[in-house]
């Protein structure tokens, strides 16, 4: 990928294209992720299925996972970001906790998550690597499109991110040359074609 497709043009021309995730607010590493899911669910308190879908991802991939509720053991930590980052990665989206925060800040790999907890998870269970998956209150499957920055996460199907590139593209353009509208003197409300005159307060 060679430019950054902002979350707010995909959910501003994807409608209902378009599925946003909610609860994922804690964020580490850098503040971009672009990329297909491999998608796994992990039993409770253990992440021998985030081990899997790492030991198998491609470069470019964003790991989804559903963490099972845990909140006491986190299920994914620096020395798996370290592999992650060592094989590609695009990142990580995980309803769950995460643990070494800072190291993973240092590393730049980039994740959102539920949380932070210190325990280690346990590594004997795995409920299902490459299958659908409800990750912020949104049915991920294998291959769908993620899109993670600071205003949010967007999760676009697969055969629905082309289209949806090419209208992001067409938006940027559109608000780029409002931004030479407003640099001129112009005022937003007038461009958006909003008459709010009814508003000013009356002439004395």
């Amino acid at each position: 990928m060679t430019e950054t497709v902002p979350v707010t043009g995909v959910a501003q021309t994807g409608r209902d294209r378009v599925r946003v995730m909610t609860g994922l607010t804690t964020h580490a590493g850098q503040p971009y992720l672009c990329g297909p899911a491999l998608t796994c669910a992990c039993a409770p308190e253990d992440n021998l299925a985030m081990h899997a879908a790492l030991y198998q991802a491609g470069p470019g991939t964003v790991l989804v996972c559903d963490g099972a509720g845990s909140t006491r053991c986190a299920l994914f930590g620096e020395l798996m970001a370290t592999d992650a980052l060592g094989q590609g990665l695009a990142g990580l989206v995980v309803a769950g906790p995460v643990r070494d925060i800072a190291d993973i800040d240092l590393l730049g790999f980039p994740v959102w998550c539920t949380g932070t907890a210190p325990g280690q998870a346990a590594k004997a269970a795995v409920v299902s690597v490459g299958l659908p998956v409800v990750v912020g209150g949104v049915l991920v499957a294998p291959g769908d499109q993620v899109i993670a920055d600071r205003d949010g996460i967007a999760v676009v199907p697969a055969a629905e991110w082309p289209a949806i590139q090419a209208e992001v593209a067409a938006l940027a353009a559109k608000e780029a040359a409002t931004r030479e509208r407003l640099a001129a003197g112009e005022r937003l409300a007038d461009i958006n074609g909003l008459d709010l005159s009814r508003f000013l307060p009356p002439s004395r």
